[in-house]
């Protein structure tokens, strides 16, 4: 225990030479996650207590990283989001730490990397499990708002899908499946931890009696957990009790992850075809599975 303490040690000094510790750093990426959050969000998520969250989110404010403004809908919040110096410092934070990473493991050879990694996998899937509060639900209107920005979130960190096209097409989507829901034929399921959004899935009708398969999506801490399994058997699920004979989705060939489990699932891809419309060309594909 003493080891790893020592390591994370580094890594926490490593980081506060630039003015932030590894908490704060932590705290910059949750609010980096979306447009706008709370204090109260950013607590429960981390699991930080109120009163040193409040001391971090004031030195931020100090050093012009957030703007905190009134919620609309609840005078008595404030919401939080990073200023595009706060998103910059994130950047270079995040950078420093993956290269302070990137130093230690530089060493290993190419199998002790495999092991190394596969060890974390195992520490991190069974402490999460343990300390964490995971369950699957149905959507509620609040969820719709995280559905969209976190797509588009992630879209854009992970596969730099930026222009107006991709953003009206995933938000059009979204809001035209929970416009016409229809609770017999249609799912949003919502992954939920420790009482926030982490991830999401959802059924759509087509045509022929078909179903769509939409808006997969885990949050990055989530992943390696058996949860991209668990929200994707759920969906399945849903389509079996409703008699769906056929299910179809559509994805790119760089979510190389997502495609793992639709072919463990059963899916086989049917279709191809390049699309440069969306910030980063990509060959998107269409995937087929007969229940």
């Amino acid at each position: 225990m003493s080891r790893i303490r020592n390591v994370f040690g580094l890594l926490d000094q490593h980081i506060l030479n630039s003015g932030y510790s590894l908490t704060e750093a932590r705290v910059l990426f949750e609010i980096s996650k979306t447009d706008c959050c709370t204090a109260n969000q950013l607590c429960s998520i981390l699991e930080m207590d109120r009163s040193y969250m409040s001391r971090v989110i004031r030195k931020f404010e100090r050093d012009g990283l957030i703007i905190r403004h009134t919620d609309d809908q609840d005078g008595r919040n404030l919401k939080i989001h990073l200023t595009e110096k706060g998103n910059a410092v994130f950047q270079e934070l995040n950078n420093r730490s993956n290269e302070q990473i990137a130093n230690i493991i530089a060493k290993l050879n190419s199998a002790d990397c495999e092991e190394l990694i596969h060890a974390m996998r195992t520490v991190k899937k069974h402490i999460s499990l343990a300390t964490k509060n995971i369950l699957i639900r149905p959507f509620r209107e609040s969820d719709v708002a995280y559905v969209i920005d976190r797509q588009l979130s992630l879209y854009q960190s992970e596969r730099h899908f930026t222009t107006d096209i991709w953003k009206k097409y995933l938000t059009q989507g979204v809001l035209e499946l929970i416009g016409k829901f229809d609770a017999e034929r249609d799912c949003v399921f919502i992954l939920e931890c420790n009482g926030s959004p982490a991830g999401c899935i959802a059924i759509t009708h087509a045509e022929n009696g078909a179903a769509q398969l939409r808006y997969f999506l885990l949050e990055p801490e989530m992943r390696g957990l058996g949860m991209g399994t668990a929200l994707l058997n759920k969906a399945l699920d849903f389509c079996r009790e409703k008699k769906y004979s056929h299910v179809f989705l559509w994805t790119v060939s760089a979510q190389e992850t997502a495609r793992k489990l639709y072919g463990k699932a059963g899916f086989a891809r049917t279709e191809t075809g390049k699309n440069d419309s969306w910030g980063a060309p990509v060959l998107e594909e269409k995937w087929e599975l007969d229940l």
